[in-house]
């Protein structure tokens, strides 16, 4: 009897050191009640290293958007000279037309992966980017163009999309945002480079044949996907608009998620604002001429560090602390920014080179995060989750950017309050209490 009730408390002091053991190490949530349904969260992915051929896959299917931005930047001036397009604010429409069609091809591809399987969604998607690619490529008008853009961004939400979903089959939490910043740090490659390449290209040919050079890319991308990254052999659910429905109502009524996600809108809006004003920024302010795509590649140097930087704070730092300090030093170098500039009546490109090489720094150390923390929740539904996410996103930013874009009017005004003010809306959304959902 005495061995008996030592066993006994023995076990019962070991039992909090034990649970304490499963709750932090492995990260495994309670159950929650919603309801009168008993709701288990989903057991966290495989710690597996990722294969070289897995991140350089997803690299390329990541850079896919990237380089159908930067690529074309420098052919702006000569698309619009060809096509009798006078207004330079108008010239931003070719960006932002990419991304209407992300926006509304999203919605798709990521339950259709959940059912169908991740590689033929997008393969799928390659194909309509092909189409659109085509489109533009041989247009002859603007308005044509644009069409194609919006099919090139129809496509190309299917790599986007699914990639980041199946980079949540294999991993979660903070190693997905590791990987998420490893592969972040190889592909801001593209906007140091694409833009140096656009500008080389025309020095031979014209800007239609950067839209080639773009589909060629998804092709070799699409290449490398069947050779190297096998489909995971799982049990999928038929496509259904019911499937979409309940993915989409999950991440939508999970407060928490939709916060993030909306925060990482805001900051995305707000880059994607100076993005489009880039090159009448460094043109028609700085006058640099041919040497712009130099100086918008160069800049995008200090978002690659941050991503590889960040990939070594996540293991020591809540994601969250770590986003919630770039923004608080992104929005305090945007108000002196803007202060400066108002009160010297125009910053001089040193000065400009500076804020935004700390800008782009600070912004790089929280995308990673936010689609790590937005996603987490999710296991099963992560294709319908990431196209959720995805979407809401994407036009968080699209509405973002065309305001600030259209609104640039010779000077840095725009581009340094649309920064601030995006900033600011990601800080309070981040900072919000999380709710019990």
């Amino acid at each position: 009897m005495t061995s008996c009730r030592c066993r006994c408390r023995s076990s019962w002091h070991r039992w909090p050191t034990r649970r304490r053991f499963l709750t932090e190490a492995d990260d495994v949530p309670e159950p929650r009640r919603t309801g009168l349904r008993r709701v288990t969260p989903p057991t966290p992915a495989s710690p597996t290293p990722a294969s070289p051929a897995f991140v350089a896959t997803a690299c390329a299917m990541m850079a896919l958007v990237s380089l159908s931005i930067d690529a074309i930047l420098p052919g702006l001036d000569s698309l619009a000279a060809d096509l009798g397009v006078a207004d330079g604010n108008r010239r931003q429409w070719v960006i932002t037309a990419l991304f209407v069609g992300l926006a509304a091809g999203q919605l798709f591809y990521g339950p259709l992966s959940d059912s169908w399987g991740r590689r033929k969604a997008i393969l799928l998607g390659i194909g309509v980017f092909t189409i659109g690619s085509l489109t533009s490529a041989l247009a002859q008008s603007f308005e044509t163009v644009l069409i194609g853009r919006v099919i090139q961004g129809l496509g190309a939400a299917g790599p986007r999309t699914v990639i980041v979903a199946m980079i949540r089959d294999r991993f979660d939490g903070a190693a997905m945002a590791r990987l998420m910043s490893l592969i972040m740090s190889i592909f801001i490659l593209v906007p140091i480079l694409a833009p140096i390449l656009g500008q080389m290209v025309l020095l031979v040919v014209d800007w239609r044949a950067l839209f080639l050079i773009v589909m060629a890319f998804s092709w070799t991308a699409a290449l490398a996907l069947i050779l190297l990254v096998p489909e995971r052999k799982i049990d999928r659910p038929p496509f259904s608009l019911q499937g979409l429905r309940t993915g989409a109502t999950a991440i939508l009524t999970h407060r928490r998620s939709m916060s993030i996600t909306v925060a990482g809108g805001c900051v995305y809006g707000g880059l994607m604002g100076y993005v489009n004003s880039s090159q009448q920024i460094f043109q028609g302010i700085f006058n640099t001429g041919a040497l712009y795509p130099v100086y918008f590649g160069g800049l995008a140097v200090f978002m690659a560090a941050a991503t590889l930087t960040n990939g070594r704070l996540v293991r020591r730092y809540p994601m969250q602390t770590i986003c919630m300090t770039a923004l608080a030093a992104h929005c305090l170098w945007s108000a002196v920014a803007l202060a400066a500039d108002l009160a010297m009546g125009g910053l001089g490109l040193i000065w400009f080179l500076g804020y935004s090489a700390l800008t782009l720094f600070a912004l790089g150390l929280t995308f990673g995060n936010f689609n790590a923390m937005a996603l987490q929740p999710f296991g099963k539904t992560a294709g319908a989750a990431a196209a959720v996410q995805a979407t809401v996103l994407t036009v968080v930013s699209l509405v973002s950017a065309a305001v600030i874009g259209n609104l640039f009017d010779g000077t840095l005004v725009p581009v340094l309050v649309g920064y601030l003010v995006m900033g600011l809306l990601a800080l309070i959304l981040m900072w919000l209490p999380a709710p019990s959902d």
